[in-house]
């Protein structure tokens, strides 16, 4: 028995040792198995996704640049048919009757076209819209689910001239008619001035007239005439295609200019367009009766005089276009954005009567009695380099250069307060920017958030804001609508309205146009973002590959190519999105198979352990007390 117990402590010491040992190698080898597989599967995985991301990008930068190729092979195609327009004794030039089925067979097979029309060198008009490139404008142009066409057309001289909308089905069955008085001159339009003889001409973004929404139009005169055949897409289109890819529901993707203007993006906040709730103003039946007789009122939109004038990808944002739409709400009054000019171009065609509306301007003698009620007061400031002295007194820039956009009402002031300054007027506040940064500019001149706000978007660190200027403050700053003289009741109504513009909502438009936390909202952005992808356009370097890039502390993937390589200036595409979206599906997966490997090793060990290693450790004891004592029994 004494043999028999020692047999058993020596059995179970040696087993346990033996066990212990075993288990420790069980484990060590599957934690370095289970670690080589996580660590080569990650590659993969990574390496994986990357490509997917590369591909899903590339792919969509590619459908985009066939877009563009398509518009402009179309337009090259379509103008040289013979017989688009013919010559009528009544009425002079207008279309064939064969040409509004070859419009629509275009639009048929490239569903993304939203409209192709013709403007004629006498003013007219005609155009098709293709219902069916986008919701918003169905939405945009009040149509049925039974309209897939509408034809717009402007004929006619003087009070006589009108603008007729025709819903057709898709057999060209006419649905509905309506018709409007109208002033629309397609040779004051942007889209008829840029056209050429010899290229397809691509515009700039602008608010497209009928539709009361951004795009851009492809435009060509057709052969031997001054009559322009033009092409439009929305803006609208692309963003609905951008959201419908993969990667947009926790990506970023734009579409943006070689200065960072943003076109298109699937980012956008419909906050951004929320207006106070006002109730309308009581007028009496002679003021009602005066603005009905108005018809559309059309108000100057600038392009970047951010955060109170200007323009996402060509649609109207900022302090006072919301205070225009709200005063509209307030009068019933119908009004249309023009934009896609400069500001000097704008107030010439103010001076020509062709807009009824300039805003926002400061208040000069010349034009006082134009002016409505101030809407808001804004400081004036300058931007100099920050390598250069503090400017403390506008002395201080006696025999030098100061950038100011041309057109600015207080120009005249500036040249008769201060003759010893040279002036340099400049297309926008960001080429103003730009000459003060290059050098050819010892200072620019803007209202002070205005100049903020663009250094902030533009990260222009090397430039900085003197506002402490005395002169500064004796410059008039309380900015108004200039109103066209003949329009003078319209001047006394809006100057009630304002007064009785709620203190409530003018509190709710200045939080959201005016408050920091709202500076860097891509909703209250006209340029791309991020800083990486407006230096991209302008160094030529890492487009076309995925590079990784930390924002405000996160690791985001980033992809950015050139879309439009034809176009002068080219046109960009960008995808952002987060590290972690681009590899949680590789990383879920393999988590999966690590989880899976390790709960199968753990489940095996101990079956391991009692048939590989027990038993045959018990049989080999049992052997050896056995040759070394055979009289004794265990």
């Amino acid at each position: 028995m004494q043999l028999n117990d020692e047999f058993e402590r020596q059995s179970l010491k040696v087993r346990q040792q033996l066990m212990l040992v075993v288990v420790v190698i069980t484990l060590l080898t599957a934690f370095l198995s289970v670690a080589l597989h996580f660590w080569f599967s990650r590659d993969m995985a990574l390496q994986s996704a990357e490509e997917k991301y590369h591909l899903t990008a590339t792919a969509t930068r590619n459908y985009l640049a066939h877009m563009d190729a398509n518009a402009v092979e179309t337009v090259q195609v379509v103008s040289r048919f013979p017989s688009l327009i013919r010559q009528d004794a009544r009425r002079g030039p207008w279309i064939n009757d064969g040409t509004k089925q070859l419009f629509a067979e275009v639009m048929r097979t490239n569903p993304v076209f939203y409209a192709l029309y013709i403007g004629f060198d006498d003013g007219d008009l005609y155009e098709l819209v293709n219902l069916n490139s986008s919701e918003v404008i169905r939405r945009q142009l009040s149509a049925t689910p039974e309209d897939r066409w509408v034809v717009i057309a402007v004929e006619g001289a003087g009070d006589q001239r009108r603008r007729t909308f025709e819903y057709y089905s898709a057999d060209f069955t006419l649905n509905f008619t309506r018709s409007e008085p109208s002033d629309y001159d397609v040779r004051e339009r942007i889209w008829y001035n840029r056209a050429k003889n010899d290229e397809v001409g691509k515009t700039r973004p602008y608010l497209f007239q009928h539709l009361q929404a951004p795009g851009q139009s492809f435009v060509k005169k057709l052969p031997g005439t001054d009559h322009v055949l033009a092409l439009d897409i929305t803006f609208s289109t692309l963003s609905s295609h951008l959201r419908a890819q993969s990667l947009s529901a926790s990506g970023e993707l734009y579409l943006f200019q070689n200065d960072g203007s943003l076109l298109a993006t699937n980012h956008g906040d419909a906050a951004y367009r929320d207006l106070p709730p006002v109730s309308p103003m009581k007028l009496t039946a002679q003021q009602r009766d005066y603005i009905q007789s108005l018809g559309t009122v059309h108000v100057s939109n600038e392009m970047d005089w951010v955060p109170v004038d200007f323009t996402v990808g060509g649609d109207p944002s900022g302090y006072s276009v919301d205070v225009i739409r709200v005063l509209s709400r307030m009068l019933s009054l119908k009004t249309e954005f023009v934009n896609g000019y400069s500001w000097a171009e704008l107030v010439h065609m103010f001076e020509r009567g062709e807009l009824e509306l300039l805003q926002p301007v400061v208040a000069v003698e010349k034009t006082r009695q134009e002016l409505t009620q101030p809407m808001l007061d804004m400081p004036f400031a300058l931007v100099r380099r920050t390598d250069q002295a503090a400017i403390t007194d506008m002395t201080d820039l006696n025999g030098k250069t100061l950038a100011i956009i041309g057109g600015w009402s207080i120009l005249p002031v500036l040249k008769q307060r201060f003759p010893d300054i040279r002036i340099k007027t400049m297309s926008s506040i960001r080429d103003a920017l730009q000459a003060v940064r290059k050098g050819t500019a010892a200072a620019a001149i803007d209202a002070e958030i205005v100049l903020s706000q663009t250094l902030l978007q533009q990260y222009m660190t090397d430039l900085t804001l003197d506002n402490n200027v005395p002169q500064l403050k004796d410059l008039p700053h309380a900015l108004h609508i200039r109103v066209r003289p003949d329009l003078a009741p319209l001047k006394a109504i809006l100057d009630q309205a304002i007064t009785a513009m709620p203190l409530s909502s003018r509190e709710f438009l200045r939080k959201k146009w005016f408050a920091e936390s709202e500076m860097t909202s891509p909703a209250k952005m006209s340029v791309v973002p991020y800083r990486h992808l407006q230096k991209l356009t302008r160094s030529g370097r890492d487009l076309e590959k995925v590079e990784l890039v930390n924002l405000n502390g996160k690791d985001y993937f980033s992809f950015a190519s050139v879309f439009t390589r034809a176009q002068n200036p080219p046109e960009y595409f960008a995808l952002v999105i987060p590290a972690e979206q681009v590899y949680a599906s590789s990383m879920k997966n393999l988590w999966l198979s690590v989880v899976i490997i390790a709960v199968t090793l753990l489940l095996f060990m101990p079956v391991i352990l009692f048939f590989f290693v027990v038993r045959p450790f018990e049989r080999m004891l049992k052997r050896r007390y056995s040759d070394e004592m055979p009289d004794y029994t265990i």
